[in-house]
């Protein structure tokens, strides 16, 4: 485990927040992925999903974020992760703003578990590069290769 981690506050309300930290690499030699805690706080809500699974194949997530046009699109757009505990929705809001909802379930009690969602926004310009750029380094820690797969189909 390392000390890096990556918190996004919300702009509208400071409170809420999103929290990736305490990852670590599988040390064996052919397994490619990397764990990660991803916490969600707001006021009267302190979750925390351990064991999120990122695979070396790609960083779909700084993609999905790094994808957000500050000239805005149309609908929602959506991430999962490969287990699908961690699942992200992206709405465009007018005045450059992004509306992230972010969506935490365990995939191992999706049927009668726990889960949370909660809502962070962010400027979709200079903060939503930011982070970008705190997010691809949190996802490639050291021994963890990054190997970048296109795909067309990876967002919806």
């Amino acid at each position: 485990m390392d000390d890096v981690e990556v918190v996004l506050r919300c702009e509208r309300n400071p409170s809420v927040s999103v929290r990736f930290a305490e990852r670590h690499v599988v040390p064996a030699p052919h397994d490619r992925r990397m764990f990660f805690v991803v916490g969600a706080q707001a006021p009267g809500l302190d979750a925390r999903l351990e064991g999120v699974t990122n695979f070396v194949v790609g960083r779909g997530l700084v993609r999905f974020v790094d994808s957000m046009d500050f000239r805005g699109w149309q609908g929602e757009r959506r991430w999962t992760n490969a287990d699908r505990d961690l699942m992200v929705g992206a709405r465009f809001e007018p005045g450059g703003h992004v509306a992230l909802t972010w969506t935490l379930q365990p995939w191992r009690s999706a049927y009668g578990g726990w889960g949370v969602t909660t809502v962070t926004w962010l400027e979709a310009g200079a903060a939503k590069d930011d982070l970008v750029a705190q997010l691809d380094a949190f996802m490639t820690a050291e021994g963890f290769p990054v190997d970048y797969l296109e795909s067309d189909n990876e967002f919806n």
